[in-house]
C-alpha cells in the first residue's frame, strides 16, 4: 500500500485515521480539527509522504517510538499549528498595556522592582519582542534598574528556534512603523534582525499548554502578566475553562491576564475582575490576598540554546563505556550544578551573574569546551561580541567538531558585519552537519535537531551571500 495522499476528494477510510486524530487532538488540545477532517488529513498526508510510511497505523506507531517519536511529533506539530503572527498585532492591546496595566504594575511592584511576563503560545516571538520594545522605549525611565523578564512558550519547536534567532521577514513587520523598523531592527538581506538591546531579558521555552493542567508547572508561576492571544480559540470549551484556571493559578495576586479578542467567555473568567476597555476586556486576579512579593519559586526557564528536551536522541555512535572514579563524578556534578545556576541567572536577565558562574568553573577546568560554549552564548545575549567570539573560538580550538560553536560564531560575526568570516563559519557548520542525522538533537541547544540547525545555517548563508552579491564593486 502506498502512502495516502488524502486529497480533498479521497475518502478518509484508513482504519487507523480515527485513532491518530483522537491522539493528536488530545495531545495538542486542537479541537479546531475535530470537524475539519479534510484539512487534517491533508496535513497528515504530508508527513506520511515525508516518512514513507504506508498508513495511519504505521505513523501512529512512529509517534509512540521512545526515541524517534519526539522528533516526528515536532515535525507534525509544525505542520498543524497555526503560526501566523506579526509585531504589534492588535495595537489596541499594546495601548491598554501601556496606559492601564504597566503603570498599575509599576506602582504595585515598586518595592521589589521586578516584573515577570509570560507570553503563552508565542509562535516565532513577535509578541514577546513587541512587549520588550514597548517597555524599553516608552517606559524606560519608570523601569530603570528593574528586573524585567519576558518568557515566551510554544508547542512548536521550529517557531521557538526562529524566535531565538530574532530574525524576521518583512511581512512580520507589516504593522510596525518605519521609525521603529529603523531604530529597533537592522536590515539583513530580505530579513530584519531585532537589535540586541530588545532581546535582552526575553527567553523562550518549549511548553504544551494542554499537559499537566491538573498540577501546573511550578516554574510557570508568580507572573505579573500573562498574555495568551488567539490560542484558546482552537481548543474545546472544557479545555479552555481549565486553561483559564491554570493562568489564574500562575498569576500573583493582582496579576493581569490578556486574551485574544475572539476568546472572552465570561463564564470562564468569573475568578477574575474584568476591566472593559475600547476593543478588549482585561482580566485581573483578586489582590485581596498577600501583596506581591519576590517569587518564592525559583524559575527554571530555558536560557536560549541551552536546555535539552526530554527525551533526547542518543549520539549517533556510542563510545566504549567509561567507569568514572569518584573525583570525576564529583567534578562533573559540580559543573552541571553550576551551569544550572548560570541558566537560572540568565532566565531572569542576570547575565553578569550567569557569566561569573562559567568563569568560576573555568578557573579549575580551563579546557572544558562546554563551559566555554555556554559562556560564549551568554556573552552573545549580552551583546558583548568580542568576548563571545573569544569564547567560541576557544571551543573550536578544543573541539574541532563543535557544530554549535561554529554556528554561534557565525551569528556573532554576522552581527558584527564580518560577512566573509561569517560565511565560512556557516559553510563549516553545514559541512559538519553532513555527517549527522537530521533527527539528532543537540542537548546544549534546547534540543534543536541537526535538520533544524541546517535550515537556519542555510538561511543565514543565503542572506550573507546576497549581501556579498549586492555590495558595491
Amino acid at each position: 500500500m502506498s502512502a495516502l495522499s488524502f486529497s480533498s476528494d479521497t475518502p478518509l477510510d484508513d482504519p487507523g485515521y480515527s485513532r491518530l486524530k483522537e491522539y493528536l487532538v488530545k495531545f495538542t488540545g486542537l479541537a479546531y480539527y475535530s470537524e475539519r477532517d479534510t484539512e487534517l488529513a491533508r496535513l497528515l498526508g504530508r508527513r506520511l509522504a515525508a516518512t514513507g510510511l504506508p498508513d495511519c497505523t504505521a505513523y501512529f506507531n512512529l509517534l509512540q517510538h521512545p526515541l524517534h517519536g519526539v522528533t516526528e511529533l515536532d515535525a507534525l506539530i509544525a505542520e498543524i499549528t497555526i503560526g501566523e503572527t506579526y509585531f504589534f498585532r492588535h495595537q489596541e492591546h499594546f495601548d491598554a498595556l501601556r496606559d492601564q496595566v504597566f503603570p498599575e504594575l509599576i506602582q504595585r511592584n515598586g518595592r521589589t522592582r521586578s516584573l515577570r511576563i509570560w507570553c503563552a503560545g508565542c509562535s516565532d516571538g513577535c509578541e514577546p519582542y513587541s512587549l520588550a520594545i514597548l517597555l524599553k522605549r516608552e517606559m524606560a525611565d519608570q523601569l530603570a534598574g528593574w528586573d524585567v523578564t519576558i518568557l515566551g512558550t510554544d508547542i512548536n519547536r521550529n517557531c521557538l528556534a526562529r524566535a531565538r534567532e530574532g530574525l524576521f521577514p518583512s511581512w512580520a513587520l507589516r504593522a510596525t512603523t518605519e521609525t521603529l523598523k529603523e531604530q529597533c531592527f537592522t536590515k539583513e538581506g530580505n530579513f530584519w534582525s531585532l537589535c540586541p538591546q530588545y532581546r535582552k531579558g526575553v527567553s523562550f521555552q518549549y511548553h504544551n499548554l494542554v499537559e499537566n493542567l491538573s498540577s501546573p508547572n511550578a516554574s510557570l508561576s508568580e507572573f505579573d502578566l500573562i498574555i495568551c492571544r488567539n490560542v484558546m480559540i482552537y481548543f474545546g470549551q472544557e479545555l479552555m475553562r481549565r486553561m483559564v484556571l491554570q493562568f489564574h493559578h500562575s498569576l500573583v495576586p493582582g496579576g493581569w491576564l490578556l486574551v485574544g479578542p475572539a476568546e472572552p467567555n465570561m463564564t470562564f473568567f468569573t475568578s477574575f475582575r474584568s476591566v472593559q476597555l475600547p476593543g478588549l476586556t482585561l482580566y485581573q486576579k483578586s489582590s485581596e490576598s498577600v501583596l506581591h512579593s519576590s517569587p518564592t519559586v525559583s524559575p527554571s526557564f530555558a536560557l536560549p540554546l541551552l536546555v535539552p528536551p526530554s527525551p533526547a536522541l542518543p549520539p549517533l555512535t556510542m563510545p566504549p563505556p567509561i567507569v568514572p572514579n569518584k573525583s570525576q563524578t564529583s567534578a562533573e556534578s559540580e559543573v552541571e550544578t553550576t551551569l544550572a545556576l548560570a541558566q537560572r541567572h540568565a532566565d531572569t536577565g542576570r547575565w553578569e551573574e550567569a557569566a561569573r558562574c562559567c568563569e568560576g568553573l573555568l578557573v579549575t577546568d580551563p579546557l572544558n569546551p562546554r563551559v566555554h560554549l555556554i559562556r560564549g552564548l551568554i556573552f552573545e545575549q549580552m551583546g558583548r561580541f568580542d568576548q563571545a567570539e573569544q569564547s567560541l573560538r576557544r571551543v573550536i580550538y578544543l573541539d574541532h567538531q563543535s557544530v554549535l560553536a561554529r554556528y554561534s560564531l557565525g551569528l556573532v560575526l554576522q552581527s558584527r558585519g564580518q560577512v566573509h568570516p561569517a560565511v565560512r563559519c556557516f559553510e563549516n557548520t553545514l559541512q559538519l552537519l553532513d555527517s549527522v542525522s537530521r533527527d539528532y538533537r543537540y542537548s546544549d541547544a534546547d534540543g534543536i535537531t541537526a535538520g533544524e540547525l541546517r535550515e537556519l545555517a542555510t538561511m543565514h548563508l543565503g542572506i550573507l551571500r546576497e549581501q556579498i552579491c549586492n555590495a558595491p564593486a
